[in-house]
């Protein structure tokens, strides 16, 4: 998954590290909703095992079981049922293959959000393959070279999915690629960018705006927001930098200032950016619940960054300020659900 640490990449910005902030999940953004989806490949004739939806190859369409899945191209004729008697189950047991006359590219239709995707590929009969799967743009999510000791290979990975159709394909190292089973489960995820209300949205670039208002229901189904009513702390220091870091809420100016969010109850990776360019008075200090996800003096380009995880038991996450804070500031935070 994709840390949402900053960097200085240029003499007057900050880039994002690693993915670009365009793979963001562009909006319009999508309500958290339960979503979980177990998908076995196989030919059309073989049993399908308890808990899981059949793929047999067919192009992405509608399977009439209330999901929308499939092939870029017909890809009935590379589905196996091997009725192995040493394979864990029929899952792996039956497969799908990939490189077998065309490069093969599966979809599934789901709500733009974040997910964790669950790949397992190998083969029962046969070590002949190189595996290597990619699943939207996260290159080789699952790599493995089978022997006669090892078959099957399996990875877990959180993706965005910004188009509405979550993407698995062969990666460049690929041979004879081969694929039994997919897990998929939407987890909670959403980035936001603290804001003066006259700022516009930054949707394209995958933030939802906190403009300082009292916690309640905001877009796209989210509730969100502060303690008390923080519209008058909310910056835009106006610096040629980058369009998220000169944007910020001051959280100790005139009380202490609380920002909470709606979650699930669950464990959650909390990043966060802190700062204001050029601006070195402060002594940042932020914690996520319990834990100070966020320490330092505003150095450089005046921004202090962090990465923790932490639990919500009580359905809300609550961003504070933390012991030994002084003029703390938020830029932006960074939620995904593990």
């Amino acid at each position: 998954m994709k840390r949402f640490l900053w960097s200085a990449a240029t003499t007057l910005g900050l880039t994002l590290m690693s993915a670009p902030a365009l793979a963001q999940s562009p909006g319009p953004f999508s309500a958290f909703a339960p979503f979980e989806l177990r998908v076995n490949f196989q030919p059309a004739n073989a049993p399908v095992p308890t808990g899981f939806v059949a793929d047999s190859g067919q192009v992405y369409g509608s399977r009439g079981n209330g999901f929308t899945y499939g092939w870029n191209q017909d890809n009935t004729a590379n589905t196996r049922d091997r009725n192995n008697p040493s394979t864990p189950s029929q899952a792996y047991d039956t497969i799908i293959r990939t490189q077998n006359g065309a490069n093969f590219t599966w979809e599934l239709a789901v709500p733009n959000g974040y997910y964790e995707v669950r790949l397992v590929a190998g083969d029962s009969d046969f070590i002949d393959s190189e595996y290597a799967f990619s699943v939207e743009y996260y290159g080789d999510v699952l790599r493995g070279t089978p022997t006669a000791d090892q078959h099957f290979f399996e990875a877990v990975k959180l993706v965005d999915v910004s188009d509405g159709r979550l993407t698995v394909r062969s990666s460049s190292p690929a041979v004879n690629n081969k694929l039994a089973f997919l897990e998929v489960k939407r987890k909670f995820g959403i980035d936001i960018n603290f804001q003066p209300a006259s700022n516009p949205p930054l949707e394209n670039f995958g933030y939802l705006p906190d403009n300082g208002l009292i916690y309640g229901a905001r877009q796209f189904g989210f509730t969100y927001g502060w303690n008390v009513d923080n519209t008058a702390n909310m910056v835009d220091a106006g610096h040629d930098v980058d369009i998220v870091a000169q944007r910020h809420a001051r959280m100790q100016q005139g009380g202490e200032r609380v920002w909470e969010i709606a979650v699930p109850n669950g464990v959650y990776e909390v990043s966060m950016l802190a700062g204001e360019p050029f601006n070195y008075v402060g002594a940042y200090r932020i914690q996520a619940e319990d834990t100070v996800v966020l320490s330092g003096m505003p150095t450089g380009y005046g921004y202090t960054t962090g990465i923790a995880n932490v639990a919500v038991l009580d359905g809300r996450l609550t961003v504070k300020s933390a012991p030994g804070a002084g003029n703390n500031r938020i830029n932006a935070v960074y939620i995904r659900q593990q």
